[in-house]
């Protein structure tokens, strides 16, 4: 499975920018967005040295000037709808020269073959 292909289609009613790993050099940041990446992905299920299904951990990152708790809401009820469990969330510490607020959420995904 192309994870970047299916967490941006996951994330597409949202109408927002949605990035792998980062905002590409040059662009224009808008006020809320999102990007997201593979952390880790190992095997969860073997047999006869064939891997059955694949344990994908996905960070997204939400983005935002304004206040970002509806979006972060709409994120998860998109995320779990398509079958990701969300394992942690929390609000990454806003730096001096941040332009906005930053909520990391993670979730595993099992992909079976």
């Amino acid at each position: 499975m192309d994870i970047t292909e299916h967490v941006t289609s996951v994330l597409a009613p949202l109408k927002l920018d949605v990035l792998f790993n980062s905002v590409p050099t040059g662009a224009t940041i808008p006020n809320q967005y999102i990007t997201f990446l593979e952390i880790n992905s190992k095997p969860a299920l073997e047999a006869s040295d064939h891997e059955y299904e694949t344990e994908r951990l996905i960070q997204v990152n939400v983005w935002s000037k304004p206040n970002y708790f509806q979006l972060v809401e709409d994120i998860k009820r998109l995320m779990e709808s398509a079958g990701y469990e969300r394992t942690i969330e929390y609000d990454a510490p806003k730096q001096e020269g941040d332009s906005h607020f930053n909520k990391v959420l993670r979730f595993v995904f099992y992909d079976e073959y």
